[in-house]
């Protein structure tokens, strides 16, 4: 993760919070629960998609190679697990009904090679 200050590094800490704003804060090893010091605070960005071009290993980088600006409007829903954008269960079905559909296709051209091929016979032998 990038901070303001660049990549974030976190010193051994007993407690760890993100706040909405990306606000890292811990409390150290040792100390108590009132001691609660900031160590750094996530770049949060919203880049315009269009000016987004794929990287390797999966990344996006911004078409001109420039850092993106940071986005104060950006927040972080702390405690919480992105889910993914596709339904595995849709897309199994979804598959199996291409593969079939496929098959069937497969099986019809096959049907009418070999009724070409049959009435070529017949004519032969008229």
């Amino acid at each position: 993760m990038l901070g303001n200050g660049g990549p974030i590094a976190l010193p051994p800490t007993e407690k760890i919070e993100i706040g909405a704003d990306g606000t890292i804060s811990a409390v150290p090893v040792g100390q108590d629960a009132a001691t609660l010091s900031v160590l750094d605070r996530i770049k949060l960005v919203a880049p315009d998609e269009r000016a987004l071009t794929k990287a390797g290993y999966g990344l996006l980088r911004l078409r001109t190679g420039a850092d993106a600006a940071p986005d104060a409007s950006v927040t972080l829903v702390s405690g919480q697990i992105e889910s993914s954008n596709v339904n595995a269960v849709e897309q199994m079905t979804a598959m199996i009904d291409y593969a079939r559909q496929y098959e069937m296709q497969i099986k019809m051209m096959s049907t009418a090679r070999d009724n070409a091929d049959r009435s070529a016979a017949l004519m032969q032998l008229s």
